[in-house]
């Protein structure tokens, strides 16, 4: 029997080859970029104001006092008299050059005329009556002051984002200051979805004898999506080795990238997956790991196409999606990092098990009064116990030849969601203060 390490490499060496498409970075927000993205043009395209106020040349305003800032304005002094030619406002360029004796009135982000070099703000100038409009600017001005020069965050060639970056909103923003309304990013893979059982009934819907609302579908097509990946839910197909087989082949002819089932891949009397498996041309890989929840698992390939059994039970059919299936989508998307980040907390109840098989052990994280991170137990960890997987914010590692830890163990806990990060408060503790 495989332990999780050498399936989880022989799944990965199945990963689809990435194929990029071009979008709108609009909707590109978690989405991999599949090729580098470079500037284009400056960033800013031309130096611009970054106050409202006054462009001048600073050497007229050399006698004036010291300059001042936005936190600390000028200190009175005797000031400089300009006479004011116009008010460039954000959008509008200068008409006039300012010369010795002059200034124009700027707002924040137009372009700096021709002959400033440096911005007085508005807080330290006096509208003097009279015409033509005079101001008197209190406090000196240094080359470049409240000036924000062309290409000071970017220059054209600039490597702005690598291939393999997950795109965030701020990713988005910065894509569409650039003025970029293609991006290309790798192609979402088709994951197709398979449920087996006679006893599985669509939600909704009145049970009879024996019958159980279906819910694995559902929980790996959330999951899929979760992943960044498309998820396409085929149905439940009845406990017979021509039904599970059709549905398969239905699955394959939608085109899928992918192929999941859950459920019949065990030794039981009604267990056609491997059978039908085979029977669509999979070539066969591995059928168990040693692991818990979960130990079976079949994978293979069809023509390229990875395909998983997944176990029936709620829990274990989800707990192997993410330590087998996630990391292929994220690959295959061409994410450098495909693996659910690992965290080490303090385990409050321990955890005793028998050796043989690694186990993934549910647990709720939160911070103790010291900010230490903390897990505890989500109770009963049986297969069966769906509810676990709803309450938990990730996997305490315990190895396969372990016994278990004991209370309060350091252990590694795989996150899948982090909730349990976000508080009431707003969480605002400074850096630096007293």
């Amino acid at each position: 029997m495989l332990t999780v390490e050498q399936a989880l490499a022989r799944c990965l060496a199945a990963a689809l080859p990435v194929r990029a498409e071009a979008i709108d970075p609009a909707v590109a927000a978690g989405r991999v970029l599949a090729q580098d993205v470079v500037a284009p043009s400056p960033l800013p395209p031309w130096d611009n104001s970054a106050m409202d106020g006054y462009a001048v040349r600073s050497a007229d305003l050399a006698q004036g006092g010291p300059a001042g800032t936005c936190d600390h304005p000028a200190a009175d002094g005797p000031g400089v008299e300009l006479q004011v030619l116009e008010t460039i406002a954000a959008g509008k360029v200068g008409q006039h050059a300012v010369r010795p004796g002059t200034c124009a009135r700027i707002m924040t982000g137009a372009p700096l005329p021709q002959g400033a070099d440096a911005v007085v703000m508005r807080e330290d100038a006096t509208v003097l009556p009279g015409s033509p409009e005079r101001v008197l600017l209190r406090g000196g001005a240094r080359p470049g002051q409240h000036v924000r020069p062309r290409g000071e965050e970017l220059m054209p060639g600039d490597l702005v984002l690598r291939a393999g970056a997950t795109l965030g909103p701020g990713h988005v923003g910065l894509l569409a200051h650039l003025g970029l309304d293609r991006v290309e990013v790798a192609r979402q893979p088709l994951v197709a979805v398979v449920s087996t059982g006679d006893e599985l009934v669509a939600p909704g819907r009145p049970l009879g004898p024996g019958q159980i609302h279906a819910s694995n579908g559902q929980a790996l097509c959330a999951w899929i999506e979760a992943a960044g990946a498309r998820a396409l839910d085929c149905g439940v197909a009845p406990d017979t080795l021509e039904g599970t087989r059709a549905a398969f082949r239905r699955a394959l002819d939608a085109g899928c990238d992918l192929l999941l089932s859950s459920g019949g891949v065990s030794v039981g009397d009604f267990d056609f997956v491997k059978e039908a498996l085979g029977e669509v041309g999979a070539a066969m890989d591995f059928w168990k790991v040693a692991v818990k929840p979960g130990k079976p698992l079949a994978f293979g390939t069809i023509g390229g196409v990875p395909a998983f059994g997944l176990p029936g039970n709620p829990v274990s059919c989800q707990v192997e999606f993410l330590l087998f299936v996630r990391p292929i989508l994220r690959r295959s998307m061409g994410d450098p990092r495909p693996f659910l980040p690992v965290l080490d907390a303090t385990f409050v109840e321990g955890f005793r098990k028998a050796p043989g098989r690694a186990e993934l052990v549910r647990v709720r994280l939160s911070f103790d009064p010291d900010g230490r991170l903390v897990a505890h137990s989500t109770g009963d960890q049986g297969s069966g116990m769906g509810s676990s997987m709803a309450q938990a914010h990730g996997f305490a590692l315990i190895a396969r030849e372990s016994a278990g830890v004991p209370p309060g163990t350091t252990v590694p806990v795989q996150v899948f969601d982090w909730s349990f990060s976000a508080g009431e408060q707003p969480g605002l503790r400074w850096a630096g203060h007293a």
